[in-house]
This record gives structure tokens, C-alpha cells and sequence, in this order.
């Protein structure tokens, strides 16, 4: 589940933004400390193993986050996420298209990609236009989580996707805000 705040910050950065350049980047911040869990899977490019699959132990359950998105314009993105600059721990990313779901790990998901330094997990991928990826964020260990950064840069605009239970406060939010610009432009015209 999103976080509001990643949300709105995210729909701020996408109505705000000018007509995008040749390159785009969308930033996000986020927290997996009370999130739900899941058995993650191994690294990958794509990923062919849930972790512990390989040695037959039940690999690493850990707390997640998702964030869904697309993009306007195919091509090559590059996608980083580096956990909290107070605690640092070993983040770990995987990116799914078209579909997401915690308990088939290994459907639909194109890579994914780890960092045990507890510095900045990265990889690039092509992206098409118009399709639902969901870059999922969790940690490689079991205690790994907490507070991270996420950047999406590439040649086009990176689009969030609202939650389905965010989107009745966002209709409400755009409707009383049309509501109070019309009533701006009728007073104005007496």
C-alpha cells in the first residue's frame, strides 16, 4: 500500500511539471517499517528463484512497499533506491509489469536487484508507453527496513498511478477545486 504523502508528492511533481525534456526524473520517499510482508525473490534479470528456493529454506519474509507508475515515452529507464540516510540498511527492488501480487513473486516480474552496503540499489531496463509497472522496495534481510528514496529517470515522464482507495479523496479534492474556480470566475464576472 502507497503511503499518501508518495501520492501526493508524486501528483504534485506530475501536474506541476512542464512539458517534459529529452530526460526525466520522479523522486519519491517511502517506509517499510510497518508494511505488509513478503517472501521476496532472489536477484535477478529477470528472477527465476524465490528467495530460499535455491538451499530449500523459506528465504527471507520481509516488510514491502509498491509504488505503481507508468511511462509517456518508451525507452531506457534507470531505476535507484537508497535506504534512510540516518539508518542505513540493504534495500532491495523489483520491478513488475502489468501486475503485482505478494504471493506469486515470480509472475511478471522483470529484474531485480539488491545492494548489501547499504547504499543505493540500481539497474536499468527499457520501459514501454503505457503499460502498469509496479517497482516493489523491500529489504535483502529480515531486518532490513525503513525509511528510503526512490528515483525513476528516463526518457519520459514517469506517470504514478493512484491507489484505488486514494482515488475517492482525489475526485473529491479535483471537484471542489473546479467548484471554487468556477465560483472565482462568477464572481469576477459581477
Amino acid at each position: 500500500m502507497q503511503n499518501p504523502f508518495i501520492f501526493i508528492l508524486g501528483l504534485a511533481l506530475t501536474t506541476f511539471t512542464p512539458t517534459p525534456s529529452l530526460a526525466a526524473t520522479f523522486t519519491y520517499q517511502g517506509d517499510t517499517t510497518t508494511q505488509p510482508i513478503w517472501r521476496r525473490v532472489a536477484p535477478g534479470n529477470p528472477p527465476t528463484l524465490i528467495s530460499g528456493e535455491r538451499d530449500g529454506t523459506l528465504g527471507m519474509s520481509v516488510p514491502y512497499s509498491v509504488f505503481d507508475f507508468t511511462v509517456d515515452q518508451s525507452g531506457l529507464y534507470t531505476i535507484s533506491g537508497s535506504s534512510g540516510s540516518n539508518i542505513k540498511w540493504d534495500i532491495f527492488l523489483a520491478l513488475y509489469q502489468d501486475s503485482f501480487h505478494p504471493s506469486q513473486q515470480l509472475n511478471n516480474v522483470l529484474i531485480a536487484s539488491t545492494t548489501t552496503t547499504g547504499g543505493t540499489a540500481a539497474f536499468s531496463r527499457e520501459l514501454t508507453s503505457q503499460r502498469k509497472y509496479f517497482l516493489v522496495t523491500t529489504g535483502r534481510r529480515i531486518a532490513d527496513f525503513g525509511v528510503f528514496t526512490n528515483s525513476i529517470s528516463g526518457a519520459g515522464k514517469i506517470i504514478p498511478i493512484p491507489e484505488s482507495d486514494l482515488l475517492p479523496g482525489v475526485l473529491v479534492a479535483t471537484g471542489i477545486t473546479l467548484l471554487l474556480h468556477k465560483r472565482k470566475n462568477y464572481l469576477q464576472k459581477r
